[in-house]
């Protein structure tokens, strides 16, 4: 993806604080407010699950596909999409993440989730759910969750979110032979095509942050304007460049 003529600086900026709790976000979301978001979903959740059972091991039509899943679940949290964003990592070793931090600028509480490709390639749609969920939970608890205790789970049974996903390992993702033989399959095909784009290379979690504990953030700088934008900023500018050039 290219910015046309624009000079950008990559650099590592808003070093990541140590947990604490955030102000503005809840674990405990009015039961009035959860059962219209949870009403108000479940059309939209079905003909997401349809579309997944439909697409099998396509990360060209899954990556929407979570991307679809997460922005209603970030809504039917009660959580701003602007400032809780979704990217993405290649590992095996774990499912999701989620970076809680404040923004410099705004000073408001924000939250980046990242998924395993992996994930995307699942064939149980309800595990796409739970992990989506764990994530949101971490997010409406509070960077204190990461010891996924109390207030962890009050913010899994706000989110309904599986039983399976509601500790820190679920062998809902693994334990899964004939799951991981696929991983395989789609690791070898990836190498022999080569370098895709499928995957938005900006959202790579590595690339967002440098580390998961005390990491930093990057962002760009325009030289011309002098305006920080992060990679999601980024992304979201790139796409829309491009969206008007194929106009």
């Amino acid at each position: 993806m290219r910015l046309g003529a624009r000079r950008l600086v990559c650099m590592r900026a808003a070093r990541s604080t140590a947990p604490r709790a955030v102000a503005s976000t809840s674990a405990r979301v009015d039961r009035r407010r959860r059962v219209r978001a949870r009403a108000s979903s479940t059309d939209d959740a079905v003909d997401i699950e349809r579309e997944w059972r439909a697409t099998s091991y396509d990360l060209s039509k899954r990556w929407p596909l979570i991307n679809k899943l997460y922005d209603l679940e970030v809504r039917r949290a009660g959580l701003d999409p602007a400032r809780y964003r979704l990217g993405w990592h290649g590992a095996k070793s774990y499912v999701g993440i989620t970076y809680l931090y404040d923004d410099d600028r705004t000073g408001e509480a924000r939250g980046d989730v990242f998924v395993s490709k992996y994930l995307a390639l699942d064939p149980e749609f309800a595990n796409a759910v739970g992990c989506v969920r764990h994530e949101l939970a971490h997010a409406l608890a509070g960077p204190t969750s990461v010891d996924h205790g109390v207030e962890f789970l009050h913010a899994c049974e706000t989110l309904d979110v599986p039983a399976a996903w509601r500790e820190e390992k679920t062998g809902a993702f693994y334990s899964r032979p004939a799951t991981q033989l696929m991983w395989a399959k789609c690791d070898a095909e990836e190498m022999l095509r080569g370098k895709s784009d499928v995957l938005p290379e900006l959202l790579f979690e590595r690339n967002v942050w440098d580390a998961p504990v005390n990491g930093d953030r990057t962002v760009f700088k325009d030289d011309e304007s002098g305006v920080m934008l992060d990679a999601f900023e980024m992304y979201d500018l790139v796409r829309a460049e491009e969206e008007a050039n194929a106009r």
